[in-house]
């Protein structure tokens, strides 16, 4: 049997801090299973820029300076969620950042005869994290992310996808100062939703200081998956 039939109804939650190289599993995973990818950032852009109900509505309280509710947040997951089509499986990367929210996710799925299969962290050691960081640079164009060179330490000169028409610069949130404060807050927001997931027998540790095959292999391990031979 396929990775992709093995898993056509997993319902994958998918936890890891700023620098883990969640994104790059995120991608590997969907193309890997088959499974929908549902990222609250990526939500969250689509309802800002199409004008939506809930995008007007998150926009208003951003406008004012204040923090999205999370009952704004968990509709616009949800919504998502709702449209997949009856038994198809998904995968949840940046919801649920609270108990709260984690809390309406499987009320709502208990609701469709339906539950979280499984929750994997990849854990990194902030030190790595924030050596990762402090290197990366993003592409305005394609958002693609490049690192300084490891012999010279120099930034990346140009982007291979856009090379005419390309600014490759550091965000501010990855200086090494921003970095580690973007940790703490982390670790503060997202240890009690591990513990949430912990305490329900459904969490399950990777280690994500490997080759990007490796930890994606140990992710799969963790799924109960293993490689199409």
């Amino acid at each position: 049997m396929s990775l992709a039939n093995a898993a056509s109804g997993l319902r994958l939650v998918l936890f890891g801090p700023p620098g883990a190289g969640k994104g790059t599993q995120a991608q590997l995973l969907k193309e890997r299973l088959g499974v929908d990818h549902v990222s609250s950032g990526d939500l969250f852009r689509h309802h800002l820029s199409t004008g939506t109900e809930l995008g007007d509505l998150a926009r208003g309280y951003m406008n004012r300076g204040e923090l999205v509710p999370d009952q704004v947040t968990i509709g616009m997951v949800l919504d998502r969620i709702g449209q997949l089509p009856c038994g198809q499986g998904f995968m949840l990367d940046g919801f649920p950042r609270n108990t709260n929210q984690a809390r309406a996710l499987d009320e709502s799925l208990t609701l469709a005869n339906a539950a979280i299969d499984r929750v994997v962290h990849i854990a990194v050691a902030d030190d790595e994290l924030i050596r990762r960081l402090s290197n990366r640079y993003i592409c305005r164009s394609c958002q693609k992310p490049f690192a300084r060179d490891p012999a010279t330490g120099a930034p990346p000169s140009g982007c291979d996808t856009f090379p005419d028409d390309c600014d490759i610069y550091q965000r501010d949130d990855d200086t090494p100062e921003a970095v580690a404060n973007r940790l703490v807050v982390y670790h503060r927001e997202t240890a009690p939703v591990l513990d949430y997931y912990r305490e329900r027998g459904l969490l399950t540790d990777v280690a994500g200081e490997g080759a990007v095959e490796s930890v994606n292999e140990s992710l799969l391990h963790a799924l109960g998956l293993t490689v199409e031979v």
